[in-house]
C-alpha cells in the first residue's frame, strides 16, 4: 500500500504568508503569520518539497521584512507624536 503524499504543509504556508503579506499595516497580525508561513513550508519540504511550500516560504520572508519595517515606522512616528505634545 502506497503512503498518501500530502501538500497540506505547503498550501498553509501559502495561504497564511498572502494574509501576512496584507495584514502589513497590523504588524501584531502579520508577523506571527508570516513565521507560520516559513514554519510551514520547513514542515512540506520535510515530506516533500513542492512549490507552494517554496512559494509561501519566499512571500513569508517579503511579509516578514514589509511587517519589520511597518513596526519601525509606526514606533518612529509614535515618538515623534509624543516628542510634539
Amino acid at each position: 500500500m502506497k503512503k498518501k503524499i500530502t501538500t497540506s504543509w505547503g498550501n498553509a504556508s501559502l495561504i497564511t504568508s498572502i494574509i501576512a503579506l496584507l495584514c502589513f499595516l497590523a504588524p501584531y497580525i502579520g508577523l506571527p503569520l508570516a513565521i507560520f508561513a516559513i514554519i510551514a513550508a520547513n514542515q512540506q519540504d520535510k515530506i516533500k518539497a513542492n512549490g507552494n511550500a517554496q512559494a509561501g516560504r519566499i512571500i513569508g520572508i517579503i511579509a516578514i521584512v514589509s511587517n519589520g519595517i511597518m513596526v519601525l515606522f509606526m514606533i518612529v512616528f509614535w515618538n515623534l507624536i509624543a516628542a510634539s505634545i
